[in-house]
């Protein structure tokens, strides 16, 4: 408190003080440092809707894209929220983002790939920068359990937490094939009873993704929590998952960038990274499965590979990044995470003529471009875009 206080009289001191939202009647002790009360006002661009001052334990916090910006950078949460709405809403409508789901656009509105988007909706009511949310500002996760007696029903409109657990604990959840197999959804069901009874490790901790990740995608928006549909009993891709694997006797798959081995956990997030299914089999670890009547391979790539911290993946031909941190963590891709954006025409050849299959400037869903494509010059039908990741991608573990 302090510190904001001292920084904004230093803006009013410059020649901003008839300007500044900050009330200078703070009132401090005369026998210690400490700040009583500090009166801000709401940022909010199109006016708040709030009638009170903001709270500095229960506000959002934001940054400007001007030096000179005069506003307080703080801003009810109910303000926050109508304000986000709206640089949705514009981001709805500009440029890729018009093919991203409403999910995609909700993870990356504050990051470089949406915020370069929808920065012209974020313009600050001093009309000197653009307003920007403080990524830094990240609310501390609970460890403590909740009783069920005393849990608190949460509001619409919160956003939910990540519970990170560093304590350790060695239970084990046993999942039966058949009554999996017979729960639908394209599981596949087990052929021997000997197979009926398969364990998973249940996780002890997040400590991969802690590694990993920045602050602020330490959410259920980038990482894959378990949720509460039908009691957080059942769920399609994950018992999707889980049967094929144990219809394998295989509790443990492989990174196909870094080769490290990754635990197959019984619930969300199902490892320490995603799977995806690709028609192609990269790496002898891949697991041969039946996908909605066709073969497919499920495949895992590490968080470390996603978000270039154990390896740095680089197209052969364009030298550009993969952007593997596009991707939500902890679930399963029905389509092949490696194909989708491709980034220079190199990728987007035919297999069979090497003509390009891609007209200029086209912009679909990730899963589009894993699809049978027709070649318009030799009229062969097949998954072009889908490479062999070894063939199009240079990995870097160093």
């Amino acid at each position: 408190f302090q510190h904001y206080y001292i920084t904004n009289n230093l803006r009013m001191a410059s020649g901003s003080e008839s300007k500044s939202e900050v009330n200078s009647s703070a009132s401090f002790s005369s026998n210690s440092d400490e700040v009583d009360d500090i009166f801000i006002t709401c940022c909010a661009p199109n006016g708040c809707t709030v009638p009170s001052p903001v709270n500095l334990h229960q506000c959002v916090k934001l940054t400007s894209s001007s030096d000179q910006c005069t506003c307080s950078l703080f801003m009810h949460s109910e303000c926050f929220d109508q304000f986000e709405e709206s640089v949705l809403q514009y981001l709805k409508l500009s440029g890729r983002a018009r093919s991203w789901s409403e999910k995609q656009r909700r993870q990356n509105i504050w990051t470089k790939r949406g915020y370069d988007l929808a920065f012209k909706a974020c313009l600050c009511k001093c009309k000197k920068g653009y307003l920007k949310k403080d990524l830094d500002q990240v609310e501390e996760f609970d460890p403590a359990p909740v009783t069920k007696s005393k849990k608190k029903k949460r509001k619409s409109n919160e956003k939910p937490l990540l519970i990170l657990s560093t304590s350790p604990t060695n239970r084990n959840r046993t999942i039966s094939g058949c009554s999996t197999g017979s729960e639908g959804g394209g599981i596949s069901k087990l052929s021997s009873p000997k197979e009926a009874v398969f364990s998973f490790s249940r996780r002890s901790d997040y400590h991969a993704f802690l590694v990993a990740l920045p602050k602020q995608k330490l959410n259920p928006y980038h990482i894959k929590m378990e949720d509460e549909t039908y009691g957080g009993n059942y769920d399609e891709n994950r018992n999707f998952v889980l049967s094929n694997l144990t219809s394998h006797k295989v509790h443990t798959v492989h990174c196909l960038l870094c080769l490290r081995s990754l635990p197959v956990y019984d619930r969300y997030p199902l490892i320490d990274g995603t799977f995806f299914l690709s028609v192609h089999k990269s790496h002898k670890s891949s697991i041969e499965i039946q996908h909605n009547g066709y073969n497919r391979y499920l495949c895992a790539v590490c968080v470390g590979c996603l978000h270039g911290y154990s390896a740095k993946v680089h197209c052969k031909f364009c030298k550009e990044e993969w952007q593997g941190d596009l991707f939500q963590l902890g679930t399963l891709y029905s389509f092949d995470i490696f194909a989708a954006n491709p980034c220079c025409a190199k990728r987007t050849q035919c297999n069979t003529c090497s003509a390009n299959v891609l007209k200029a400037g086209v912009e679909a869903s990730f899963s589009w471009f894993a699809q049978q494509l027709q070649c318009e010059d030799c009229g062969s039908l097949d998954y072009h875009l889908i490479k062999p990741h070894l063939s199009v991608f240079k990995i870097n573990t160093d």
